[in-house]
C-alpha cells in the first residue's frame, strides 16, 4: 500500500486560494443572480403601474367627457372603465327592453304568456287554441298552443302573405291565364277550388281573393306560379318567411294545406302568421273581404261571385265586437279549424286560432265563445 504524499508549505497556500477563488466566484454569481431577478421584477412593475395610471387617465378623461355632455345634452351617458357591475346590469336591461320596443314597432311579429294568461275552457270544443291581444302582443288565452297541428287551408294565409311580399302593386292588374297544372293540383289534391277554370283569363288579383275567399287551390297553385315560377320554389319561399318570422313550430310542403306528415304548424304560428299578414295591405283587403266580384274574362264576362263564408256565418253573432279577417281549414287530419281577428267594441285588436273542432259551425261557435269570454 502506497503511502500518502505530504503537500508542501507553498502547495498548500496555493490550495487555499484557488479554493477563495473558486468561492468568491460562486458568490458573484449568485449575486449578479439575484440582481438580475430583481431588475425584472421591477421592470414588471414598473410596467403594471404605468398601464394602471394610463387606464385611470382615460377613465378619468372619459368620466370628464361624459360629465360635459350630460351637462351640454342632458342624456345619459354610461362610463364603460371602472363601471358598478350592478348599475351595468341594469342598464343592459333597460337596453334590452328598449330595443324589443324598438323590434316590436319595426315588425318584429311574436306573442308573449304573461300572469294574466288562462287556459281557453268552457263550450269551447277545438282541442288546440290561442287568443292574442294584437295591440300589446300578449297571449290572453291559450289551449295547447304550442303544439302541432295540420293547419289545412290556413296555410293559404301564409301563401298570399309571401305572394304580397314579392310582387308589387302594379301587378296585381297583371292578367293570368289559368293553366291546366293549377287546376288539376287542386283536384288531384282533393281540395276546393276558386271558381276560375283552365284557360280563363284573370287577374292576379283575382288569385288572392280566389285564394282565401273560397279557399281555391287552384287559385293559391297558379298564384304560387306566378310569383316563383313553380310550386316548389314558392314552398321554399313559404319555409323561408316561416324563418324569417321565427317560427319554430312550422314547415311547409305546399301552398293549398294539402295533409302531408311534413305540413305542420302550431296554433301560435298561425296566429302570428295572421298578424304579419294583417300588416301587410293587399293580404289585410283580401282577409277582411266578405264578398267579391271577380274582372270580367273571356269565359265569365261579368266575373264571377265568392265569398268568405266565416266572416259571412260569424257577422251576425254576438262577440262584443266586429269580425275582421279570416281564414277556414278543414282536413280529415285537422277537423274544422280557422284563424280570425276582431276588434272589440272598446277598440282592442285582437288575433284567434282554433284547430281541431268538430264541425265547420262548432268552429265559428268557438270563435265566437272565445271572443265573447276572452276579450275586453
Amino acid at each position: 500500500m502506497s503511502k500518502r504524499r505530504e503537500m508542501s508549505y507553498e502547495e498548500r497556500r496555493a490550495y487555499r486560494r484557488r479554493k477563495r477563488l473558486i468561492r468568491r466566484i460562486q458568490v458573484y454569481s449568485e449575486l449578479a443572480l439575484i440582481v438580475i431577478v430583481i431588475g425584472l421584477v421591477a421592470v414588471l412593475v414598473v410596467s403594471k403601474l404605468g398601464k394602471k395610471d394610463t387606464g385611470m387617465t382615460v377613465a378619468a378623461e372619459e368620466s370628464e367627457a361624459n360629465a360635459a355632455v350630460e351637462e351640454d345634452t342632458g342624456l345619459k351617458v354610461s362610463a364603460m372603465a371602472g363601471e358598478d357591475p350592478d348599475a351595468a346590469s341594469e342598464e343592459s336591461e333597460t337596453t334590452v327592453t328598449e330595443e324589443s320596443e324598438v323590434a316590436a314597432s319595426t315588425g318584429t311579429y311574436s306573442a308573449v304568456d304573461t300572469g294574466d294568461t288562462v287556459s281557453i275552457g268552457g263550450d269551447v270544443v277545438s282541442e288546440y287554441g290561442i287568443l292574442i291581444n294584437n295591440d300589446t302582443k300578449q297571449i290572453v288565452a291559450s289551449k295547447n298552443a304550442t303544439e302541432r297541428i295540420v293547419p289545412a287551408s290556413m296555410t293559404k294565409v301564409m301563401t298570399v302573405l309571401v305572394a304580397a311580399k314579392n310582387i308589387s302593386a302594379d301587378q296585381l292588374d297583371e292578367v293570368v291565364t289559368m293553366s291546366h297544372e293549377a287546376v288539376d293540383y287542386s283536384y288531384a289534391g282533393g281540395g276546393s277550388t276558386s271558381g276560375f277554370v283552365e284557360d280563363e283569363e284573370v287577374t292576379v288579383r283575382d288569385l288572392f281573393y280566389g285564394t282565401i275567399l273560397p279557399s281555391g287551390g287552384d287559385a293559391a297553385a297558379q298564384l304560387a306560379m306566378y310569383v316563383a315560377g313553380d310550386i316548389d320554389s314558392f314552398v321554399d319561399m313559404m319555409n323561408k318567411e316561416a324563418d324569417s318570422l321565427g317560427l319554430t313550430g312550422t314547415h311547409f310542403t305546399n301552398p293549398v294545406g294539402f295533409y302531408n306528415e311534413d305540413h305542420y304548424s302550431t296554433p301560435y304560428d298561425i296566429a302570428i302568421i295572421m298578424m304579419a299578414a294583417l300588416d301587410d295591405d293587399i293580404c289585410n283587403e283580401v282577409l277582411n273581404t266578405k264578398v267579391y266580384q271577380s274582372t270580367a274574362t273571356n269565359v265569365n264576362p261579368e266575373g264571377i261571385t265568392i265569398s268568405n263564408w266565416f266572416l259571412r256565418r260569424i257577422e251576425d253573432k254576438d262577440i262584443g265586437g266586429t269580425i275582421g279577417g279570416a281564414k277556414t281549414g278543414y282536413v280529415d287530419e285537422s277537423g274544422s279549424c280557422a284563424v280570425s281577428s276582431m276588434t272589440s267594441d272598446s277598440g282592442t285588436n285582437y288575433i284567434c286560432c282554433t284547430a281541431k273542432s268538430s264541425s265547420s259551425w262548432q268552429c265559428i261557435y268557438d270563435h265566437v265563445a272565445i271572443y265573447k269570454n276572452y276579450t275586453k
